[in-house]
């Protein structure tokens, strides 16, 4: 018996322990910084974990430091990794001066040829927005995937309806087709919530993707394919907040982890605050550091070692995934200098990578002021590439909804738009009818076929990076049911038993196949044209109803008009001396018909493209 008891004992001491994890999954070699942060947690031990130990086994390699924090069940270890370390598998050791010890294989990978210099999405790009789980369902097999809470439940409006990463693969060639050059998704990753999980925004785990929607590997395929058909991959991160069932919530790395701890403490939504010459701290926190609703936990980025987490699960998925860019949600929130510092992080790794924030105001002031380049009220530096034009989308809206008169109507587009001074660069702006958490441009504009389409020639010519959200290429519609569940409808042909395929056009009604035929046109137009992709903007006053703006690149000259009048509006090139004096022809971009100076009516609720020569 005492034979079995010692044996029993010398395993205990140095049997490997499962229930633990280390994040990053892998890391790189030929990083621009050679620090990497390890955040390890294991509850499970015989003893805890910060009374443990660490011994790194690898070349090139150096722990520079081991920490724990007032949670026993985390130690961060701080790595030096020399510029020579080759591709390797390091070991941890963890030993604790009791004799107990574990050990951890850590692959230390090579790094993708020219990975550093990838090219970020640009104004030559069109992106595609989607929510996966509304989109196709490519594996019904996926649909349940047991210990998930949330199960498939079509019906429901709110519920999970099966589309994932295998459906976006099998619409690659779609979408390519179709003009799009960058998908950029609501989130993969895991969401183990209750209810309401379908949308993504509540992550449980910042390294797995959810296996309803499909595999990490998954993901990384379908990023390989959509790069060969020329298509870039677009990640939407969280920074601000994290599900309520995520496993910091029930074993929290520090007690400043997250704001107001346990306690849901809802956000005043004031981003003003931040801004206000006259506002207090107690405001600018209590907009900063407050919750969204009680299952979105805020996090707390002043603790530097959260602050690295984020910094580093944003870097490794631009690597795993090959990422084109990220789109950061609810970007004002976090804490600034923390995104300041995020930012910087990645462009020091990935100077072209684009990253765009989504800070929703519709002040251009508010907007600008956390775009790289721009000037501010203060001393606040931001590496923020990009930002979501909020205020054209609305103002967009109003100006084709308003009555025209000398102070509404198409002027308060005009006005939005001069209003590019403010910011670093207006062409870096992504622009957009519309998104996954508002109603369909078709009806917001009162599903109004000639205002829709005008939507769609605005935001596919105007200066910036336009994004489509997915159904638009058909018209799809929410019919003024502004239920998010309801705006993020099943697309057509996604799913089993759908009588309408919006990819082979079967069952389409004819107002959807013009649409798309359209669409097809205009952004395969747009590909091929300079003055939209690389060239400037000029733009010119309204009158009576009529706006009209020019993109001017050295090989082309485009002119956009848009009539919202009742009637047909005689275009006469002498209200525009700067730009068409002595030009002689204009040509119908869709057509091809020419006319003269004389000769060009533009037809009422109408949008014309010439190319003037």
């Amino acid at each position: 018996m005492r034979i079995i008891i010692q044996f029993f004992f010398l395993f205990f001491l140095v049997a490997p322990i499962n229930a633990q994890t280390i994040h990053p999954l892998h890391w790189y070699t030929g990083m621009h910084s050679p620090e990497l942060q390890l955040m390890v947690h294991a509850p499970d031990l015989p003893y805890p974990l910060a009374e443990y130990s660490a011994l790194i086994n690898g070349k090139g390699i150096v722990l520079k430091d081991s920490t724990s924090l007032d949670n026993p069940n985390y130690l961060w270890l701080d790595l030096l990794i020399d510029s020579s370390a080759p591709p390797q598998t390091i070991t941890i050791t963890f030993q604790h001066e009791r004799g107990h010890e574990w050990t951890n294989a850590y692959a230390l990978l090579e790094r993708a040829p020219n990975s550093a210099t990838r090219e970020g999405f640009s104004a030559k790009d069109v992106i595609y927005l989607l929510t996966p789980d509304r989109f196709i369902n490519g594996d019904p097999n996926n649909d349940n995937v047991e210990g998930y809470r949330e199960r498939a439940n079509p019906s429901y409006k709110g519920g999970r309806h099966g589309g994932d990463i295998q459906g976006m693969i099998n619409a690659i060639d779609y979408l390519a087709e179709m003009g799009f050059t960058q998908v950029w998704t609501m989130p993969l990753l895991q969401n183990n919530m209750e209810r309401y999980s379908y949308h993504g925004y509540s992550t449980t785990d910042y390294y797995q993707i959810d296996p309803r929607l499909g595999t990490n590997e998954l993901y990384a395929k379908y990023s390989r394919m959509a790069k060969a058909k020329g298509i870039g991959t677009i990640k939407d991160m969280i920074l601000n907040h994290i599900g309520s069932e995520h496993i910091w919530m029930k074993d929290m790395p520090s007690s400043d982890w997250i704001n107001h701890g346990n306690t849901f403490v809802p956000t005043t939504h004031r981003r003003e605050t931040l801004h206000d010459p006259h506002s207090t701290a107690e405001d600018r926190l209590a907009f900063t550091d407050g919750w969204f609703v009680p299952t979105m936990p805020d996090l707390n980025q002043r603790n530097p070692y959260l602050a690295t987490y984020l910094i580093q699960k944003a870097i490794w998925w631009v690597e795993y995934a090959d990422l084109t860019g990220i789109r950061v949600d609810t970007y004002s929130y976090s804490d600034k200098d923390f995104l300041a510092q995020w930012n910087r992080a990645l462009m020091s790794e990935y100077p072209n990578l684009t990253i765009v924030g989504e800070e929703w105001s519709v002040n251009p002031a508010i907007t600008a002021y956390w775009q790289a380049g721009s000037k501010r009220h203060d001393e606040y530096e931001s590496a923020l590439p990009s930002v979501m034009d909020f205020p054209l989308q609305t103002t967009f809206v109003k100006a084709l909804l308003d009555e025209e008169t000398w102070g509404t109507g198409l002027v308060k587009l005009h006005e939005v738009i001069a209003s590019d001074f403010l910011y670093g660069n207006p062409y870096k702006l992504v622009i957009f009818p519309d998104n996954h958490d508002m109603g369909r441009i078709k009806s917001q504009l009162g599903d109004d076929e000639d205002l829709f389409k005008m939507a769609l020639t605005f935001f596919a010519t105007m200066r910036g990076i336009p994004q489509f959200f997915y159904g638009t290429e058909i018209g799809m519609s929410n019919h003024g049911n502004d239920d998010h569940g309801i705006i993020r409808n099943p697309f057509p042909g996604g799913f089993a038993d759908d009588s309408v395929n919006a990819i082979t056009g079967v069952g389409l009604s004819e107002e959807a196949r013009q649409t798309q035929e359209y669409m097809r046109w205009l952004l395969n137009f747009r590909q091929n044209s300079p003055a939209i992709t690389h060239g400037k903007m000029i733009q010119y006053t309204p009158k009576n109803g009529v706006y009209s703006f020019f993109r001017v690149h050295a090989e082309q000259i485009l002119m956009v008009v848009l009539n919202k009048n009742e009637e047909e509006h005689l275009f006469t090139p002498d209200a525009f001396p700067t730009m068409l004096e002595s030009v002689q022809t204009f040509t119908d971009a869709q057509t091809g018909q020419s006319y003269g100076r004389d000769a060009i009516q533009i037809p009422a609720r109408s949008v014309q493209i010439f190319i003037i020569q």
